[in-house]
């Protein structure tokens, strides 16, 4: 059973009054009508899904028997359980990775999702950069000019020779991965992925027909010679990369690492995404030269954004192509759409005026509130394993259970939402992994983490002290 992917699909299956097997039985059905349980589709044994959920088998049991009454699934001997070929649906829909904050309570504690928090100062900072952004009318598709030029200037000030033509404004850095995604992959095309990496990547390499191959994350990144062997053996058609910061382990690419990678791309022409969104997020050390400033001419593609170095809801992203296919790329993005909000690029012109005081700004914000849920984990789960990285907004948190995406379900019931970290797996990762953004409102962070306690406690308890350290 894929028990990451399951427990994405029933995170909010206890909604109602009614008797679990009901509630039960009604999750399923919204999956089969949303197309996101298909025809023929396998569900999990009954007791699988009794452990995953921490149900008794007989109310899953009832909820299949349910179920089968009303035409929705089959259920043969040998076989298993499957969706019943007549059961109504929608178009087929991916059952996507990428968490939502949809229908939060005020009560809940989101660590699925890590965007800054704004403060009032930057809220007027905000409605002072819009001053201008209203004054004209004009399709910019490949983006506002003054703004592409300022950030062709800021990458060749930081060694990596940019001009304006080469920069294109986005949607987020989501919208430059699956701008990337659609120019350079067609089904059953192979792309090359950390594992584990950003899970919005993964959603935009499948949503293309992909294939994801993945090379593991060490405490130094991801290693060149594998990630070498892994080119040649696979013939991907498109790389993807975080070496600052890396999402979720924090780790940092050493030089020497981004060094021979760069020769590795240059010399297979491998288009390559370097996502540079954490890059403005260290707390210490100045991070190592960006992968494409070894190789300028190189087939890699760097993105950036300002969701996490300053608010999310201007979806500002920003993407430098190399010279040589500034044409297709280009042509793409006027494809996608006309171009991206002018409000929103006229207020990223203002901000990133003043790049250096902004990141100053986010470390400052940032470095309390890690320091902070590292205590208190320390403090109240001393058996929850990690390291405190150098930069990003993540810990990455092993728990001594093999049940972690169940466990994410009982914490559910206590009203903190979590993604399991085997969901950000391109293959398969031991499901002991959790990601915990560290930006939350500082204040809140001591109840939230009281509550993973008592979450934790039950989840041991049901578990009968199964531990693996």
């Amino acid at each position: 059973m894929d028990a990451p992917c399951w427990s994405a699909l029933l995170s909010g299956w206890r909604a109602g009054d009614s008797p679990l097997y009901g509630q039960l039985a009604e999750a399923l059905r919204v999956g089969i009508r949303s197309g996101q349980l298909s025809p023929a589709a396998v569900l999990p044994a009954e007791r699988a899904l009794a452990g995953l959920l921490g149900i008794s088998r007989s109310t899953v049991v009832a909820a299949y028997d349910a179920l089968a009454d009303g035409g929705w699934i089959t259920r043969k001997r040998g076989s298993g359980t499957r969706v019943a070929a007549t059961a109504p649906r929608g178009a087929d829909v991916l059952a996507l990775r990428t968490p939502s904050a949809l229908g939060l309570r005020e009560d809940e504690f989101d660590f699925t999702i890590a965007v800054p928090l704004l403060n009032d100062s930057q809220r007027g900072e905000l409605r002072e950069a819009a001053h201008d952004a209203f004054q004209e009318s004009l399709y910019y598709p490949h983006g506002l000019p003054e703004l592409r030029a300022l950030l062709a200037e800021m990458y060749t000030r930081e060694g990596l020779p940019t001009t304006p033509e080469m920069v294109l404004i986005t949607s987020g850095a989501q919208g430059a991965i699956s701008l990337l995604a659609n120019v350079f992959l067609r089904p059953r095309d192979r792309v090359l992925l950390e594992t584990p990496t950003y899970f919005g990547a993964i959603d935009a390499f499948r949503a293309a027909g992909a294939e994801a191959v993945g090379v593991p994350v060490t405490a130094q990144g991801v290693l060149p010679d594998a990630f070498a062997q892994a080119a040649q053996q696979h013939s991907p058609r498109l790389a993807f990369l975080t070496p600052t910061f890396q999402n979720p382990t924090g780790t940092v690419m050493p030089t020497r690492a981004r060094e021979k990678i760069a020769a590795a791309v240059a010399e297979a022409r491998l288009p390559t995404i370097e996502d540079d969104t954490l890059i403005d997020l260290g707390f210490g050390a100045e991070a190592p030269p960006r992968i494409s400033t070894f190789a300028p001419d190189a087939p890699i593609f760097n993105v950036g954004s300002l969701s996490k170095l300053y608010w999310a809801g201007l979806r500002l992203g920003w993407l430098r192509v190399p010279a040589a296919h500034a044409g297709p790329v280009g042509q793409a993005r006027t494809l996608s759409d006309f171009g991206s909000s002018l409000p929103g690029q006229h207020i990223a012109l203002k901000l990133l005026q003043d790049l250096p005081r902004l990141r100053q700004q986010r470390r400052e914000a940032v470095t309390p509130a890690r320091d902070l849920l590292a205590a208190l984990l320390r403090l109240h789960l001393p058996e929850w394993r990690f390291s405190v990285p150098d930069g990003g907004q993540f810990l990455w948190v092993e728990l001594p259970t093999r049940q972690a995406s169940a466990f994410t379900l009982t914490a559910a019931r206590h009203g903190v939402r979590l993604f399991p970290g085997a969901a950000m797996g391109v293959d398969a990762l031991p499901d002991s992994f959790v990601r915990l953004p560290f930006t939350l409102d500082p204040a809140r962070l001591p109840e939230a983490v009281l509550r993973l306690k008592a979450a934790w406690d039950e989840f041991e308890a049901r578990q009968g002290g199964e531990r693996l350290a």
